[in-house]
């Protein structure tokens, strides 16, 4: 939730990420292949479905090519640019097994279908398991719906020579769809994405050292103590991070309470009982009274369950909230912990404004 309130404070709601296709006056058969940081950009032709919607596709820039190339020149140098993000593309913190796993990919600033082996989920084959070098297998695909224009065509990584004409581009879903989208299902390279752009538009590097002195300034702006802040990543995926339940509460009393801002915060968030997202099979049996009433971002990494976000109390009050439960004393967390933090706030809904009296 950090990650995506500073996408709502450093980036404009209409902000869009542009996947471009520039040429060389110099050099007739080349063409830049240039990433904008968009990872719901698609490999998937409009009869597939990606997790994404409404994203630009790779066939769009390929058939736009193919209109205003001169057939008689072929393509035989492709430059893939991904210089928008700079700094290490997969974080010291995160697992091996968190890309072979499906959790996240190596965060470029040119990839398809956040480099999900298969993007495509109407079909039986759909993998969620990321590649080692998302620029170059997007690079590869492109070069492939080419087809013939470009069969000898190498691909280069590198950035864009100086001189380069834009030939044609697509843009993105608007920013908040992203955030509407990481904060329903949970989405890492999505998170990661959104907290890149913002970091551009708060005047700092897009990498992963930015992510930390970002969100602590954001949270200084808004009179909330960060001083125990520890942010390695934007996802939540690093197990260095830390970060108080007081924190997140005071945050989530901003979003309840109307902040111009922050305020669509609240709506991104997924609902207990209903959906899509991460709470639609959530509070269940007798927690199920408190269905429809809770919003609330899920949260997990290995020894850690969190669940954060408002609540329409029985008695009409409203709460912000964020319950953490963490491996300690020898006692390990578990699946199970789920329905504990559903059973604590579906207490906080029936106590409503009677809480901690």
């Amino acid at each position: 939730m950090l990650s995506v309130a500073a996408g709502l404070t450093y980036l404009p709601s209409t902000y869009t990420a542009r996947t471009r296709i520039l040429t060389l006056p110099n050099e007739p058969g080349t063409i830049v292949l240039q990433g904008g940081g968009d990872h719901t950009l698609s490999n998937m032709t409009k009869a597939s479905y990606t997790t994404y919607a409404r994203p630009a596709r790779l066939e769009t820039l390929a058939s736009q090519v193919f209109n205003t190339w001169n057939s008689d020149v072929p393509i035989t140098k492709i430059i893939l640019d991904s210089s928008f993000f700079s700094g290490p593309t997969y974080s010291p913190h995160w697992f091996a097994s968190d890309r072979t796993n499906g959790y996240i990919s190596h965060i470029t600033a040119l990839q398809v279908d956040s480099d999900r082996a298969n993007g495509d989920q109407t079909s039986t084959a759909y993998s969620g398991v990321r590649s080692r070098d998302p620029v170059l297998r997007t690079g590869t695909l492109f070069k492939q719906s080419l087809k013939g224009l470009a069969r000898s065509a190498v691909l280069v990584k590198g950035k864009t020579p100086r001189g380069a004409v834009e030939l044609t581009s697509v843009s993105s879903q608007p920013i908040t769809t992203w955030m509407a989208h990481a904060t329903s299902i949970s989405d890492n390279t999505e998170t990661e994405f959104i907290a890149r752009h913002a970091a551009r538009a708060a005047g700092l590097k897009p990498t992963f050292d930015s992510i930390e002195p970002m969100v602590k300034n954001m949270l200084q702006n808004l009179n909330i103590d960060s001083s125990k802040l520890v942010m390695k990543d934007a996802s939540g995926l690093a197990q260095a991070n830390r970060v108080t339940a007081k924190m997140i509460t005071d945050l989530m009393v901003k979003v309840a309470s109307g902040d111009p801002i922050l305020s669509p915060l609240e709506s991104y968030l997924p609902v207990a009982g209903v959906g899509p997202g991460s709470m639609v099979s959530r509070f269940t049996g007798r927690n199920a009274i408190a269905r429809k009433f809770v919003r609330g971002k899920t949260g997990f990494i290995p020894g850690l369950y969190s669940l954060a976000g408002t609540i329409n109390a029985q008695d009409g009050s409203r709460l912000a909230y964020a319950i953490f439960a963490h491996s300690a004393d020898g006692k390990r967390v578990s699946g199970a912990t789920r329905g504990a933090l559903d059973t604590v706030a579906t207490r906080f809904f029936t106590c409503g404004s009677r809480l901690g009296i």
